[in-house]
């Protein structure tokens, strides 16, 4: 069997391959011929989609593929091409092509997820006459760059959400069990912490074992074929056990999230991300455990003109913006955020995955890709490190919980 080319491809001065949408993506494609080779042609493909698949089994035990598609860049150049029908031999040795392409500002950012994917790939292909082609390909990460401050309504409020729960019915109904929420403000930037403030009352007769609070991600994947449908995925990003609260007692707890590198909140695909803070508390006897959530929007864009501790005087019963909120104006644009110190980090959990799966199967290889996320640098009070600034040491707060005894971990689920 005759030696396959070799082929790699760089992205200039773009270690780790991230690219904001709107920006110029250029690099360099890279071949080694062993021996001459005849082909019609060698491509180059810049492509981006999205796709979608799972399976459902029905009562009849049916089972039921669900799938979707949607495409967002297609850019194809010849780097050689016979002028005829006629192949073309290319000399054995090193040949260097260059490519350059300015992103639509409109791409959504990179995800790698259990039923889907949006995936930005460049592709050599190597077409031969009479014989199957020969491809190599690598991916990139788009971000599609998501300023809070133009999300509305606003994000920088305080809101605080309340949940009153009471246990049997009619004369035998118990006093309430009030579990309070509260988040000095709702969009924040990898990098930043999430303060979450929880006071708990409990006035009924039952024993809450345990609180939990956690930093979750919910992802939503919607098929085209056969039909429309979605299928939810939940994943919990940080997570805080706390000591419960006794019966007839109160407690109250503070905790810090570290937003991990995540991609921004995004509504408009057939992928769609979304996060909130959850807090549920554990209710001897209970199978189902009262819980609050608050949404909260990841962008890449952090907030502006914040007072340093967001004083509770500022909260409101606020209408929290939700995913599917969040204007089209606001997902591109800024590249303010890239004057804070930050870098480019794997995406939470850090899980590398192959890229054969898409269209034709490489047979040159790739490699195997795990998207990146800007990590942003602050300061204790969530103030942003500009570049030069040294970085400072952050401690999580101390706990702030009247039944003594407390217990935290910060797991993924």
């Amino acid at each position: 069997m005759a030696p396959s080319p070799a082929c790699s491809i760089s992205f200039d001065e773009n270690h780790h391959g991230v690219f904001f949408a709107g920006q110029r993506l250029s690099g360099v494609v890279d071949i080694e011929l062993p021996k001459q080779k005849k082909v019609k042609g060698v491509l180059l493909k810049i492509t981006g989609l999205g796709c979608v698949k799972w399976t459902e089994t029905h009562g009849t035990g049916t089972t039921v593929p669900f799938s979707g598609r949607e495409d967002f860049l297609m850019h194809t150049m010849d780097l050689v091409r016979a002028e005829s029908d006629d192949p073309i031999e290319l000399p054995p040795g090193r040949q260097i092509y260059r490519f350059s392409i300015l992103l639509p500002k409109t791409l959504p950012t990179s995800f790698e997820g259990d039923y889907g994917y949006i995936r930005y790939t460049v592709r050599v292909i190597f077409e031969r006459p009479w014989k199957f082609d020969l491809t190599y390909k690598i991916a990139f990460t788009v971000v599609n760059q998501l300023n809070l401050n133009s999300v509305s309504p606003p994000l920088n409020v305080a809101v605080v959400q309340e949940h009153i729960k009471t246990f049997s019915c009619g004369p035998c109904r118990s006093a309430p069990l009030t579990i309070n929420v509260m988040l000095p403000m709702t969009g924040y930037v990898p990098g930043q912490f999430i303060l979450v403030t929880v006071d708990v009352s409990n006035q009924s007769g039952k024993c809450i074992t345990e609180m939990k609070l956690k930093l979750r991600r919910q992802v939503k994947y919607r098929s085209k074929c056969p039909y429309e449908e979605e299928k939810s995925v939940y994943c919990t990003l940080a997570k805080y056990q706390c000591s419960g609260v006794d019966a007839r007692g109160s407690a109250g707890y503070e905790r810090r999230f570290l937003v991990p590198p995540e991609p921004p909140t995004r509504n408009d695909t057939i992928i769609r991300i979304g996060y909130f803070v959850e807090v549920t508390a554990r209710v001897v006897g209970m199978a189902c455990s009262p819980s609050v959530r608050v949404p909260v929007t990841i962008g890449t864009v952090p907030l502006k003109n914040l007072n340093q501790t967001q004083q509770r005087a500022s909260i409101v019963e606020a209408h929290l913006t939700t995913a599917s909120t969040i204007s089209r104006k606001s997902m591109h644009g800024s590249v303010q955020s890239l004057k804070i110190l930050h870098s480019f980090e794997k995406a939470t959990g850090g899980k590398e995955v192959s890229i054969h799966d898409d269209d034709v199967p490489p047979t040159l290889g790739a490699d195997s890709f795990v998207p990146r996320y800007p990590m942003f640098q602050f300061d204790a009070d969530n103030k942003p490190i500009s570049h030069g600034k040294p970085i400072a040491t952050v401690h999580a707060p101390p706990a702030r919980n009247a039944s003594g005894n407390d217990n935290t971990t910060e797991a993924d689920a």
